[in-house]
């Protein structure tokens, strides 16, 4: 009892230093429960762009072997010491198929903004995933629809992917690789240099509190490809599953 009041202090009151950027697996299982807290922090040359972070409260259940909803609360700092809570997201994963080496699945969100002047949001996603090279490979094909009086735009296009290698390489760590690219506009893709491309290593580390709870904790540097990108960010995310 007395890990588990340690882990839960760590996991609520710790203060983050540093995405948004969750990739999403394909899988669902039945009665599986998640809370976590994750987020990014920039770090760039240009003010406007430097010291920027997004914080993502989140809270998951899976209510079949195929129907998963979370529930998720985004904060952010907009340059300005000015943190506040501006998106609330409710959203469902249903699992297509299943095997042992992949699966697919898709995503909906509605995502209200809480903030004047800005739309909100019907996010679609396409989620894979394989067993490949001893590594758990995601790809993630993100669709993005602003509606309401204040939408402007068409669907935008994102691609997110995450590879780790499940073999620890030092005492339980794992390590991966992954990227984040928004293209555009799906009508009028962006052209490369207005893109926003970063990529990167991850590692992530388990902690197993009893037979039903896990606490993990994951943390990534990415680094930006083009000018429109932050030139650096650091991405970490903490859940404890039940």
């Amino acid at each position: 009892m007395r890990r588990i009041f340690v882990f839960l202090l760590v996991f609520l009151f710790i203060k983050p230093l540093i995405a948004h950027h969750k990739i999403y697996g394909a899988r669902v299982d039945k009665d599986d429960r998640e809370i976590s807290w994750r987020g990014h922090f920039d770090y760039d040359n240009r003010s406007n762009k430097n010291k920027g972070h997004i914080h993502v409260a989140e809270v998951e259940n899976a209510w079949t072997d195929r129907w998963q909803s979370e529930i998720e609360f985004f904060m952010r700092d907009k340059y300005e010491n000015n943190f506040r809570w501006y998106k609330t997201e409710f959203q469902n994963v249903y699992e297509l198929i299943e095997t042992e080496k992949g699966a697919a699945a898709l995503y909906f969100s509605f995502n209200w903004a809480r903030e004047k002047g800005e739309a909100n949001e019907i996010e679609y996603k396409l989620l894979l995933e394989r067993n490949f090279l001893g590594a758990r490979n995601i790809i993630n094909f993100v669709f993005e629809n602003e509606f309401g009086s204040k939408a402007e735009g068409s669907t935008s296009f994102k691609i997110s992917y995450l590879s780790m290698f499940k073999k620890p390489i030092y005492k339980g760590i794992q390590i991966g690789f992954g990227g984040v690219h928004n293209l555009g506009q799906l009508d009028n893709f962006d052209s490369p240099g207005r893109q926003k491309h970063q990529i990167g290593p991850g590692f992530k580390k388990s902690f197993r509190i009893s037979e039903e709870m896990e606490y993990d904790f994951f943390i990534g540097p990415i680094f930006g490809l083009t000018n429109a990108s932050a030139d650096n960010s650091l991405l970490w995310n903490m859940s404890l599953e039940f």
